[in-house]
């Protein structure tokens, strides 16, 4: 049983000046965690902002429907 869990992370850009020189940076912020479905072609996700509402990524790509 696979229990990696990876985190979901978001940045953020911001500018300080320090001396008079300004200087680019960016914060990155955990806002959630993910981990791969037991059958291993789903990524499973949940936002700290939702909590208990998970999100399905589905890693295997679908056949197009409109196909002839």
């Amino acid at each position: 049983m696979n229990n990696r869990f990876y985190d979901v992370l978001v940045y953020k850009e911001y500018i300080t000046a320090h001396s008079g020189v300004e200087e680019k940076k960016v914060a990155w912020n955990r806002v959630g965690r993910s981990w791969v479905s037991q059958s291993g072609e789903c990524l499973n996700m949940e936002l700290f902002l939702f909590p208990n509402q998970r999100y399905v990524i589905q890693l295997n790509p679908k056949e197009s429907e409109n196909k002839k």
